[in-house]
């Protein structure tokens, strides 16, 4: 007569040797993946499962970089162009000592793999090409900000803010901006005046943002400025001066880089670049680059809000 016990231990031995199979048969995890419950998240590049616990994330722009920080989570790795002072101070402040993964065009993978990170955050247009390898490191998703206009912004930080488990955060980020736009465009009145943002080139030439670019989009939409170059296909032009003539805007922002300086000085001695109306009514202002250009975030379009009454201080009511 057989063992009732020995009957009993066969069951239990089937019934693991069954599940082991089963859980092979279903393949592994893969890699940079965290065992326990995850989260779907659909981005520019497909749909990522998210592990339910965040903790350690690589950035790999810098707009990507500031919302993340502006969520309450301070990023391990971060693309920095191998340059600290590229990092807004406001973000600098929160998440000094930050590993740097290098250039945003060109991130060491080598550096973002020894970090292990739980997360990475690329962006489609730098990025797409080695996103299968980022996502082999850890689970990647991919949000604009390169080429980034103002719903583009938003909709990015909306999906920041599923990924890392932030999304009441990212709505009272988004409900916030708006809420500063909608007073700050009661306090100005640039009427139908035109207002152009261009950076000066070596060659005399001028790269000008379009309509489509992240903080042009931002004054059209937000606070009803007239920006003076349309274009639905294309971020930005190169222009010579005599292009610039063709449009010349009543407002002129000039974006000065931490490398070079002011330009200003040597633009006034050409006699064309004296004609524009801007130059005429003394309306040109100059504002750092990487605040009006580089930095494509919620917390940038923030910041560049609070210098506009006294860059539009003519027309403040």
């Amino acid at each position: 007569m057989k063992s009732p016990k020995l009957g009993l231990f066969a069951i239990i031995f089937t019934s693991v040797l069954v599940t082991t199979a089963c859980s092979n048969q279903s393949g592994g995890e893969a890699k940079g993946s965290t065992a326990g419950e995850t989260v779907a998240v659909e981005h520019e590049l497909g749909t990522t499962e998210i592990p339910e616990t965040i903790e350690k994330v690589v950035t790999l722009e810098l707009g990507i970089t500031e919302t993340v920080t502006a969520l309450g989570v301070n990023p391990t790795g971060v693309a920095d162009d191998d340059k600290t002072e590229r990092i807004a101070k406001s973000t600098y402040d929160k998440i000094e000592g930050y590993t740097s993964v290098g250039t945003r065009a060109q991130p060491n993978l080598e550096v973002i793999r020894s970090l292990n990170p739980d997360l990475i955050i690329a962006d489609p247009s730098r990025h797409e090409a080695i996103y299968d390898e980022l996502s082999d490191i850890a689970p990647t998703i991919a949000v604009e900000d390169d080429t980034a206009d103002y719903n583009d912004v938003i909709a990015s930080t909306e999906t920041i803010g599923k990924a890392l488990h932030k999304e009441s955060e990212s709505e009272d980020l988004i409900e916030n901006n708006s809420e500063k736009a909608t007073e700050l465009k009661e306090n100005i009145t640039v009427g139908d005046q035109t207002v152009l943002q261009a950076g000066y080139n070596e060659g005399n030439t001028f790269e000008v943002p379009t309509n489509s670019y992240f903080l042009p989009d931002f004054m059209e939409e937000k606070l009803g400025i007239h920006y003076a170059l349309e274009n639905a296909e294309e971020t930005s032009e190169e222009m010579t001066i005599e292009q610039l003539l063709q449009i010349n805007p009543d407002i002129l922002i000039l974006t000065v880089s931490e490398d070079e300086g002011s330009s200003l000085s040597k633009l006034k001695e050409d006699p064309l670049f004296s004609k524009l109306k801007a130059v005429e009514a003394d309306q040109v202002y100059e504002v750092p680059h990487n605040d009006w250009s580089r930095r494509r975030s919620i917390p940038a379009a923030n910041e560049v809000m609070e210098a506009m009454p006294e860059i539009f201080h003519e027309q403040t009511s």
